[in-house]
């Protein structure tokens, strides 16, 4: 048995109210957040490796201070807007879709604060190190598949709301 991940009720509700404005930025806010993901997964992450022993705290106080407005403060907001989202979903939206992007903010959130961010602290103490970046790439590849997962299942969402705009 499948379970639908929207409800013909789903239709009306994202084409009208705050709810499916919503929907809207929340699926844009995640796509973009999805894609920094990846990219610190596949480009910078990866790349502290390449930095000098002797210039690493130095760049990486500069990554710190250069992030902030571009991927701190835009992911914190996509992470706690996932988890809201099972109280702001469109009417219609079933349970299982809402949950799946609440679990994804979940997951953000914790191997964000539980994991990523006390491998960045321990890089800021004691420079680079490899079995550190290592654990850093599994932190960011646990909250980009959740990321993924979540964007996913909010395009499918919205993609089914705007497919049957007068169901």
């Amino acid at each position: 048995m499948t379970t639908a991940l929207t409800t013909p009720e789903t239709s009306r509700a994202a084409h009208g109210g705050w709810r499916g404005w919503n929907l809207a930025a929340l699926t844009a806010m995640s796509g973009y957040v999805t894609a920094l993901g990846w990219q610190a997964q596949l480009v910078s992450y990866p790349l502290f490796r390449a930095v000098g022993r002797e210039e690493f705290l130095d760049y990486h106080a500069q990554y710190n201070d250069g992030i902030v407005w571009v991927v701190i403060v835009p992911g914190f907001a996509t992470f706690l807007s996932q988890v809201a989202f099972w109280w702001t979903r469109p009417a219609g939206t079933s349970r299982t879709a809402a949950a799946l992007v609440a679990a994804g903010g979940v997951t953000a959130i914790a191997s964000t604060v539980l994991w990523a961010i006390p491998r960045h602290d321990r890089l800021d103490r004691i420079g680079q190190d490899a079995a550190t970046i290592d654990s850093l790439l599994g932190a960011n590849l646990l909250r980009t598949i959740a990321l993924t997962a979540a964007s996913a299942g909010l395009c499918w969402i919205l993609g089914r709301s705007s497919a049957h705009p007068t169901r």
